[in-house]
């Protein structure tokens, strides 16, 4: 899989203590406690020599009704967990110290601070994370399986090595031949997973592309290496769509992502089962990107902080806690600017717009995500900051748009696209076969793009907006986590999805390019904002503030300047500081 050459497009509703901790120690929206014991989990999870990753069965997560419950975590019992591990991975002590309901709830600080004071291993962690794994993703989605529902052998093997090599040197502290360095590797020893598009040796390499099937990766990537440095074990590879261009996460190929908050839902994408994973109480943390909303359309649907760095095309983790955001970031080399913003002294000097218009004219926001950014403008009102509110936003969203759309023409898209046949191309999204088809340059030239606008000129707008504003609040979607059923939340109008799909009769490069734009639409309408700060490179965060009346998260965003990390970070520590419960 060369990373490089990927696009992700995640067009609007297209493609753990924080500010306003509404979530705190509940972002865990999914806990079915059928058992505090943890035994044989490695069975659970891998039992042959397969390494390719195939269709995940849609079944999996379809046995829940459509109507919405109340999925708080239960009340963890009193019970130990105990660890037996059939593949000789011997745990240097015998017990956890804590319940399953306990672990989901935990940090990956929390988790390494256990590991550091010996109360606990890596090995007996991935244990029970694969545990967890095996009891929820049957109705999630979330991770990678092979045809049988296994994690291939052979990633799982590489967990299990790296535990006990990291239990090793803990053990043998300043006698170890690599001693650890907790300041360098912060997270030692803890589990995670990573996305799906974020290649891992052994690991899926389909770019969730039918015609991809069982394509394995020879090699790790970037973001897995990153993730190891920092002293993760990567137990597998999270659910994503097809080459990451949709807001929600599903395709032919490895099926939907249903939301631990209510599984008849989706988890929103692109980095829809690392969302997933993280909500449920898989792993504690699990990567993530986003060239669209595709850290935060999730983050914000499942209850969980996300944070979009600088940059059109960005990677950063969804996480449960500011903390463990704040450290990943401080250490990570990826997605991060060589200079920062500054956090000022004092906070509160900070200028603070919201809105609660959409940037789409005749779109407007929700009853919840309007009440999600009132709650958010009440609380940082009473902790002192100056909030006004706009009423138009900065940039049309339809003119927008037609700028975004040039960067998903042809790129990752046209390989797959040349390789469908007339029989076979509805095995690809709508879209890929669209964009795939599609080029604007040279020779092969089909589609007039020159009715966009430049991007400079979104840019020098929102730069001219923080010439009076330090940062800008909205809702971070406009509606609450959509349906998994097509019927009820199509990602594309069926007319229009036929239109696609016949593209090449369409003649005329104007109307072509109408067409491709004008897809976006029911994806965008649900989440019309991220997408604008992929456009501008602007940094945003996604931070959870609001439940509905049928418990389903919508989180609210805080965007700002290039550069301005630090800045976002801090505002989503604020309640720590001031010592308010923020919102109940």
């Amino acid at each position: 899989m060369k990373k490089k050459n990927l696009k992700y497009v995640l067009i609007p509703a297209f493609a753990a203590t924080t500010l306003f901790p509404v979530l705190t120690n509940d972002n865990q929206a999914h806990a079915n406690e059928n058992s505090d014991t943890v035994s044989a989990p490695v069975n659970n999870t891998a039992g042959n020599n397969e390494t390719s990753t195939t269709e995940t069965p849609t079944s999996n997560t379809s046995t829940n009704s459509s109507s919405t419950t109340d999925v708080k975590p239960n009340v963890a019992s009193n019970n130990k967990v105990s660890t037996t591990n059939t593949e000789e991975n011997t745990s240097s002590k015998p017990t956890i110290p804590f319940t399953v309901a306990e672990y989901k709830q935990k940090s990956a600080l929390e988790l390494a601070k256990l590991i550091r004071e010996k109360k606990v291993t890596s090995t007996e962690l991935v244990d029970l994370a694969y545990k967890v794994i095996a009891d929820e993703n049957p109705k999630l989605n979330a991770v990678l399986t092979t045809e049988n529902g296994k994690i291939p052998k052979a990633i799982i093997d590489e967990a299990y090595r790296s535990a006990k090599e990291i239990d090793e040197r803990i053990k043998a502290g300043n006698l170890a031949a690599n001693p650890v360095n907790w300041e360098e590797q912060p997270f030692l020893g803890v589990p995670t997973l990573i996305k799906g598009l974020d290649s891992l040796k052994d690991g899926d390499a389909s770019n969730g592309i039918y015609f991809n099937k069982g394509k394995v990766s020879k090699f790790s990537g970037a973001v897995a290496k990153e993730f190891e440095k920092l002293g993760f074990v990567i137990l597998g590879q999270t659910n994503y769509p097809e080459l990451g261009t949709r807001n929600i996460t599903d395709s032919k190929l490895l099926g939907p992502a249903g939301n631990p908050w209510d599984p008849s839902r989706n988890t929103g994408g692109s980095s829809g089962g690392s969302a997933g994973a993280v909500a449920s109480g898989m792993v504690s943390i699990a990567s993530g990107s986003d060239a669209g909303g595709s850290i935060r359309i999730p983050a914000s649907w499942t209850g969980l902080i996300g944070l979009k760095p600088t940059g059109h095309v960005v990677k950063f983790p969804l996480v449960k806690t500011i903390e463990d955001a704040k450290t990943y970031f401080d250490k990570t080399q990826i997605s991060k600017p060589k200079t920062l913003e500054e956090v000022p002294t004092d906070l509160k000097k900070l200028k603070i717009a919201y809105t609660l218009k959409t940037p789409l004219k005749d779109v407007e926001l929700s009853e919840d995500g309007k009440r999600a950014v009132l709650k958010a403008v009440d609380f940082l009102r009473k902790q002192g900051f100056t909030v006004e509110e706009i009423n138009e936003f900065p940039i049309d969203g339809y003119e927008g748009i037609r700028t975004y759309t040039i960067g998903a023409i042809g790129g990752a898209y046209t390989a797959p696209a040349k390789a469908a046949t007339e029989e076979n191309k509805r095995d690809l999204d709508p879209a890929t076969y669209a964009l795939g088809t599609s080029s604007y340059r040279g020779k092969t030239a089909n589609t007039d793009i020159s009715s966009a606008k430049p991007a400079a000129e979104y840019i020098n707008q929102m730069n001219e907006f923080y010439k009076k504003y330090d940062l800008f609040l909205m809702a971070t979607n406009a509606v609450t986590a959509p349906s998994n059923d097509k019927k009820v939340d199509p990602y594309v109008d069926p007319e229009v999805e036929e239109k696609l799909y016949n593209i090449n009769k369409i003649k005329d490069p104007k109307e072509r390019f109408n067409l491709l734009v004008k897809q976006w639409e029911p994806m965008m309408r649900r989440t019309p904002f991220t997408w604008l700060f992929n456009l501008t490179g602007n940094p945003a965060i996604s931070l959870p503030v609001y439940k509905s009346e049928n418990n389903l998260p919508l989180g609210v965003m805080f965007a700002a300047k290039n550069n301005s990390e630090k800045i976002l970070l801090e505002m989503g520590q604020l309640d720590r500081k001031s010592g308010s419960a923020g919102m109940p």
